[in-house]
Formats: C-alpha cells, sequence, structure tokens
C-alpha cells in the first residue's frame, strides 16, 4: 500500500501519465491482493475497506484485527487508487475502489477513534484469532500458535490494543503531503495528533522504562513507538520496540503536529531528535535506527513541504505555497520537482517562483494566504502574463514554461 502511495506521489511530481500507465496493472494487483483469494493473511477478503486480517509490519511482528495504522495505509492506497484510475478512464475499477474507501472510512472513524486518539480493535484473549491460522509457519520458523500466545498468560502476544501508536495517523501524513485528501475525519486527526504529543512524548528519557534499543537514554527526550495512557488495556507482551524512540517515525508524527497546526509541539519533537545528535552526543550526520545512516530518517525532508505549505499536481501544472510562519511577511525556501527545481520567496506586495535549475510547466499558482484582490499583475521576465483568479488561486490563461534562469 505505501508503494501504491508512492506512485501516486511520483506521478504528481512528475506528471507522466505514461509512465503511470505502464504500471497500472502492478497498482491494481498491489490493491487488489487485499481481497485476493491467494493472500493466506485475509486482509480484507470481504471488501469492507478495513484489515481484519493477520497484518506484517515495520515493527517486524503482525497486527491482528483493525487498527488506524495499518488499514489507514490501506484506505490511502485506495483513495490514491480511484484517483488514478479516474484519470485512466478505467471507471469501473475507480468505482469500485471509492466504495469500499468509504466503506472503510467510515467503519474506522467510528469504531477505531475513542474520543482522543485511534486505537487497535483486538479482544486479546481470544485464542481463536491466532488458532486461524496455527497451519501458517512464521518467521520463527514455528507455528502461530507458539509464536503470538503466551500460555503463561493467555493473552496474544505483539499487540497495541488500546495504545496510543506514533504511526496511528501516518497515512494521513502521507495524504498531507501528497495532495490526497481525508482519509480520516480531519478533527479526529488533529485529536490524534496532539494526543501523540500528550502520551508518547517523554520529555526525560531515564524517567521511562525502556526493555528495548538505547536511541535515547537519560536526560534525552523524544517520542516512543507506543504508549498506554492510564485506564488503557496493554498487552503484557506488546508490540516490538514499543519503548524505543526511533528517529524516522519522531519525524514523521513531529511533522503531521505541524500540519495540524500544533506548531510548537511538533518543533519540541524535532529538536529533541536533533538534540541527541548535536555532533558531541552523536554524529549529526548519522541519525541511525536498525543501522547507519538509515533511511527513514530522511522523513526529516517532510519539514520543508510543511513550513512551506508546498502543494503540487504536474499532471494539472499546479503548484502552491501556504506558509505556516512568516517573518514580517517574508518567506524563502527550495522546492523541487521532476523537472526542476528553484526557490519560493515572498515579501509584502511581491511573490516570486524561480526556477534555478530544468524547467517548470504552469497551469496554477495557489497561494491561499496572498488576498484575490492583491494579486494585480503577473510577470515572466519583461512579459506579462494574463490570468484570472479566485479564492487565492491565480490561473494562468495559457500554459506558461518557466526556464532555468527565470522567475
Amino acid at each position: 500500500f505505501g508503494g501504491v502511495l508512492k506512485t501516486y506521489r511520483d506521478w504528481k511530481i512528475s506528471g507522466d501519465t505514461e509512465w503511470l500507465r505502464k504500471l497500472w496493472p502492478a497498482v491494481k494487483q498491489s490493491i487488489e491482493f487485499a481481497w485476493s483469494p491467494d493472500n493466506v493473511d485475509r486482509w480484507d477478503p470481504d471488501k469492507s475497506g478495513v484489515l481484519t486480517g493477520r497484518q506484517h509490519h515495520t515493527l517486524d511482528m503482525e497486527l491482528f484485527g483493525p487498527n488506524s495504522w495499518l488499514t489507514g495505509m490501506y484506505l490511502g492506497a485506495l483513495k490514491a487508487g480511484a484517483e488514478m484510475a479516474d484519470h485512466l478512464e478505467d471507471d469501473d475499477t475507480a468505482h469500485e475502489y471509492r466504495d469500499i474507501f468509504e466503506r472503510g472510512k467510515a467503519w474506522a472513524d467510528e469504531h477505531l477513534f475513542n474520543g482522543e486518539y485511534y486505537f487497535q480493535e483486538i479482544d486479546l484473549g481470544d485464542r481463536s484469532i491466532i488458532e486461524s491460522y496455527a497451519d501458517d509457519l512464521v518467521i520463527q520458523g514455528g507455528s502461530a500458535l507458539q509464536a503470538y500466545w503466551t500460555e503463561e498468560h493467555q493473552e496474544i502476544k505483539y499487540q497495541i490494543a488500546e495504545g496510543s501508536s506514533i504511526d496511528q495517523v501516518l497515512a494521513q501524513w502521507h495524504a498531507d503531503l501528497y495532495g490526497l485528501g481525508e482519509i480520516f475525519d480531519p478533527d479526529q486527526v488533529r485529536q490524534a495528533s496532539a494526543a501523540i504529543y500528550k502520551y508518547n512524548y517523554i520529555p526525560v528519557m531515564r524517567d521511562a522504562y525502556n526493555p528495548d534499543r538505547i536511541y535515547c537514554l537519560n536526560d534525552e527526550a523524544g517520542l516512543v513507538i507506543c504508549a498506554w495512557p492510564e485506564g488503557a488495556k496493554k498487552p503484557v507482551i506488546p508490540a516490538p520496540y514499543s519503548q524505543e524512540t526511533m528517529n524516522g517515525f519522531e519525524y514523521s508524527a513531529a511533522v503531521h503536529m505541524i500540519m495540524n497546526g500544533l506548531v510548537d509541539e511538533g518543533m519540541i519533537c524535532v529538536e529533541a531528535i536533533r538534540n541527541r545528535y548535536d555532533g558531541e552526543r552523536r554524529n549529526p550526520w548519522n541519525e541511525f535506527e536498525c543501522g547507519s545512516n538509515y533511511a527513514r530518517s530522511m522523513a526529516s525532508y517532510a519539514l520543508l513541504n510543511a513550513f512551506s505549505g508546498f502543494e503540487f499536481n504536474m499532471v494539472e501544472r499546479m503548484v502552491g505555497f501556504d506558509p505556516i510562519r512568516t517573518e514580517d511577511g517574508r518567506f524563502r525556501c527550495f522546492w523541487s520537482l521532476d523537472s526542476g527545481w528553484g526557490e519560493i520567496e515572498m515579501r509584502p506586495g511581491r511573490v516570486s517562483l524561480h526556477v534555478l535549475y530544468g524547467r517548470l510547466e504552469l497551469s496554477t499558482v495557489r497561494l491561499p494566504s496572498v488576498a484575490d484582490r492583491a494579486v494585480r499583475a503577473v510577470t515572466l521576465g519583461r512579459r506579462r502574463v494574463a490570468f484570472t483568479r479566485e479564492q487565492g488561486t491565480v490561473q494562468f490563461r495559457r500554459r506558461v514554461v518557466v526556464r532555468e534562469g527565470q522567475a
């Protein structure tokens, strides 16, 4: 499902529909494996839009039953798939994916949100959940029952249950960055981001129990992978790495806080990571996780898009900028797309989009923070460009090509 979302993202970055068309059969296979009879994990055999089966994930084990983290990725893939199918005129597929998405979204918003955050729905004492996979071998070489059932505690192991997961709305972070739109209810997402800061952020790690790997210790701060508020059901043997901090997870959650208006909270989390890699405690150029120079830490790049409010859709030749913070109405930052890269510069009375490498074809520029009446002229070099304006959007009458060195 992450691969489907990345395909959608790169299509929007490049605008290359022929590239998408070549990949489309594989994209459909990736999505439809959810209900395929060949899927021994039985993710969503009834096309409910909710993952109910055995779900392998990046914490190296499986979750059983509905949870917002992995169902969110499924919903994101379905919504992205429907949009791509629309563009490719695969109407039946678009209709089917959209129907499944709407069913799943409605169910997840109603059943997987506890009024403060999203969680995993599971009866930890129901041995039959694991027994239904008893004949399948698992990663350790034993049966599912051997791996996931603790006879001593009569409970399913390695689950999140009623905990607050750092990745509970990860799919919405992807969707917000790519312009995909709503995966979960926006108000509930904002509450979930606030809950991640409230429960998962540990300001002094020596005060927290961590039996796992030590990426954060003593007086250092960070966001832990899972937290169980007072009164929440915590598995006796919870999901692996629950008490760890891992930079890539932390960056994505922190950036999403910023995108949801929790700017100070998000930056506290970012600062906590950078303080751990300050050049004295650890190498500032190697935010390691499972290994050195671990790629997941590059989630930090999303800070640039979050603070600039960068949006893009090269299929429709659109870019937009809506900075979260400006100083005296001034803002300047880097942007990058497939065909070129450059800078956006905002100052009172003027917005400049510079192409420093390559080229940029544009039909639309969105500037939500700039009042429509303030846009009086658009120029490319010395040439005036004809345009219309509406609701923070500048629409060019003819497609504009901004070449290297131009603004």
